[in-house]
């Protein structure tokens, strides 16, 4: 009987940083939404935008400047970029070659509230390799042509990408919360639970109900996870839920202020501009201009 070789296995790289969050991928959610192949000619120009989901561009040709966040580089051909929810980004093409790129819009939360690329955060650009460029292309393909199962399939792709990146770079990821406050956002996935389960109509004493604290309590484990109060956490949610209604639905602006849960149009008028820069309105014409131009790019692509 013959004896097989033993397979040998070459060993991940040192999680460093990111051993505390191993349990964060327990309780993620990935959604895979789009994917569009992008060819721009010199002088392309990517308006400043803040998207309710997250955005991973894989740069097939030419060059491009740009700002995500507080974050300035340039990206090229084989580059994988990463843009977390709710993130202010633009770019503009450089050098003397068109713009083409893949463009996969997704979403990645911890319990389908906090956005995993934000909380670990993911490099905004990865050296990417044939792999990386074999799934965007599978991506674009699944989401333009739609067949059985297209959105499960492309789902487990995002999924693939996001932790071949956790798994094989840990080194250039940077929580933005220190290990010791993953404790704290643990006791309140409750809150984030009860948040997911319900239209979003919760209130911060709710919250700490179900949580299991006071609501003072609740404001500091908030303040150590996420640095910022229940109340604010809530408005953020409400708000990038109403941008995600602004861009698939056609309720009025007046419905989605009422199913978000602002108490007036003038309010929801108010904390959308100030978290968006720009109104309702304006958002939702950007929204339907933006996926004109990908069409236009997708067209181009195809001659």
């Amino acid at each position: 009987m013959k004896v097989g070789t033993k397979l040998q296995l070459a060993p991940f790289p040192d999680a460093g940083p990111l051993s505390e969050w191993a349990w964060v991928w327990d309780n993620t959610e990935i959604r895979f939404i789009s994917a569009w192949d992008y060819e721009f000619p010199l002088g392309w120009q990517l308006p400043p935008q803040k998207l309710p989901n997250s955005l991973m561009v894989f740069v097939r040709e030419g060059t491009a400047r740009w700002t995500i966040g507080g974050e300035n580089f340039v990206a090229g051909a084989g580059n994988l970029i990463f843009v977390p929810e709710g993130v202010r980004h633009w770019a503009v093409s450089v050098g003397a070659n068109p713009f083409c790129a893949i463009f996969v819009h997704f979403t990645a939360r911890v319990l389908g509230v906090q956005c995993v690329l934000d909380l670990l955060g993911f490099p905004p650009k990865v050296d990417g390799d044939e792999s990386f460029a074999k799934a965007a292309f599978e991506l674009s393909r699944l989401f333009h042509l739609k067949p059985q199962g297209w959105k499960l399939r492309g789902t487990a792709l995002v999924t693939d990408v996001l932790l071949r990146c956790v798994q094989e770079q840990p080194q250039k990821f940077r929580p933005t919360a220190s290990p010791k406050d993953a404790k704290a956002i643990k006791l309140l996935c409750p809150a984030f639970q009860l948040f997911a389960s319900t239209d979003g109509k919760v209130t911060v004493s709710d919250l700490a109900k179900a949580a299991m604290c006071s609501p003072t309590h609740l404001r500091r484990l908030f303040q150590k996870a996420i640095g910022m109060s229940p109340k604010e956490w809530l408005l953020e949610r409400r708000l990038r839920k109403a941008a995600q209604l602004l861009q698939t639905t056609d309720k009025t602006v007046q419905q989605i202020a009422d199913i978000c849960g602002f108490e007036s149009l003038s309010h929801f008028t108010r904390y959308f501009k100030a978290k968006f820069g720009a109104t309702p309105a304006q958002y939702r014409n950007m929204m339907v201009k933006t996926e004109e131009v990908q069409s236009y790019g997708q067209s181009r692509s195809t001659v």
